[in-house]
């Protein structure tokens, strides 16, 4: 014990840095030319681009690095992190690096942390020059794995990320097919986006090689069969979401009506809408489906069946529509009171959210694959009940 006094003052470094609000650059614009053997190594090219404090390097070299000091540095590292000083942080970790007296384990976690730190600093090439060495040498280390890929995401560079997920053993398969399956399906948006829908189609299919039952593809494909006029494909393709993905329903009931319209099928039509009379539904396929009724089989008959759903599944939505129906049929007298309770259930509609993160609760109005909150895929739904579908 009595080896390690140095721990109690180097503590207390740590803790002064993490609440000592202002700490001054001793600095500025001056980049050190002091460059360690490890960091040449780790990063063939390195240049120091991070601006260097002398004064905390002074400090750092007055204590011992070693495996019974690696947490104390370690968290000294992360409070400069958090609060935004990403070079006293690199700096932190470089010295850990540095040092060379860090076993293999400890080394690749000063690794790790020194590509947050980097990655926090938007230094993203050295992020990848680090960790892609780790990941190769040390398929084990899942955490270098896990924040390549976030790398590769956050860069959009959707190729590697296909490559690396594919070979990870972390995740179990079905999770792995699934993501794989999101990247290939961005790399289809970016290829649609070109007007390219044959290499986007192909890019779409590959991701139902990978997850047969992938929404995002079936939507995506459905709606690229419609724009090609290719309605029976497209009802194809949305049938395989309603087995697979009832609660996508409101997401491509548009779409359906339309396909089925277009396609000019009335006995498609009308079993579809027994289909969707014989079940409760969300308020869009229950507003789109009164159209249809209307169209078929008369105004009486839509009514009918508008206030029969709404009764299975009351929705905002629903009473806003059944309110603007009544103020047509409204007496003279009444008709501001029910004018101003129509314009307050508009006003309540239009700001309530229609998708949710079931991770984080994240909340937006268009459909998001992969939540801006979390940042986890599949994992933003429709939002089902009273003040949603």
């Amino acid at each position: 014990m009595e080896s390690s006094w140095w721990l109690v003052p180097l503590a207390g470094i740590v803790g002064w840095c993490i609440g000592y609000d202002k700490i001054r650059h001793a600095v500025t614009g001056k980049l050190s030319s002091r460059k360690t053997t490890d960091l040449a190594a780790l990063l063939p090219g390195h240049d120091d681009r991070v601006e260097r404090d002398p004064e905390l390097d002074a400090l750092l070299r007055q204590y011992p690095v070693d495996d019974e000091s690696f947490d104390i540095y370690r968290t000294l590292g992360d409070a400069f992190r958090r609060r935004g000083e990403y070079s006293r942080a690199i700096g932190v970790h470089q010295h850990l690096l540095s040092s060379g007296t860090l076993g293999e384990k400890r080394r690749q976690e000063a690794i790790l942390e020194l590509s947050r730190d980097y990655a926090g600093a938007g230094l993203l090439d050295r992020v990848e020059a680090l960790l892609v060495p780790l990941v190769n040498d040390f398929p084990e280390q899942q955490n270098a794995r896990a924040h390549l890929l976030r790398l590769y995401e956050k860069q959009q560079d959707w190729q590697s990320a296909i490559e690396l997920a594919s070979g990870s053993q972390a995740l179990p398969e079905e999770d792995r097919n699934a993501l794989v399956a999101q990247y290939c399906c961005e790399i289809a948006a970016l290829r649609e986006l070109e007007d390219n829908l044959e290499e986007s189609e192909r890019w779409l299919k590959n991701a139902l090689k990978h997850e047969p039952s992938c929404s995002r593809a079936l939507l995506m494909l459905g709606r690229q069969s419609i724009e090609l006029k290719q309605y029976q494909e497209a009802l194809r393709y949305f049938n395989e979401i309603e087995l697979h993905h009832p609660e996508l329903a409101p997401e491509i009931a548009e779409s359906v009506f339309f396909a089925l319209q277009e396609n000019g099928d009335s006995e498609s039509m009308q079993k579809h809408i027994d289909y969707v009379r014989a079940r409760q539904n969300s308020y869009s396929v229950i507003k789109l489906a009164r159209e249809a009724i209307s169209r078929l089989e008369g105004e009486k008959s839509a009514s009918e069946f508008f206030i029969e759903q709404i009764a299975r599944r009351p929705s905002l939505k629903g009473l806003r529509d059944w309110a603007e129906r009544e103020l047509e049929t409204t007496k003279p007298r009444d008709k501001d009171k029910v004018a101003a309770m129509v314009e307050m259930l508009r006003h309540v509609v239009e700001e309530k959210p229609v998708y949710r993160c079931d991770r984080c609760g994240y909340r937006c109005k268009q459909i998001q694959w992969r939540c801006p909150g979390c940042e986890n895929w599949n994992s933003v739904k429709v939002i089902i009940g009273a003040e949603g579908e």
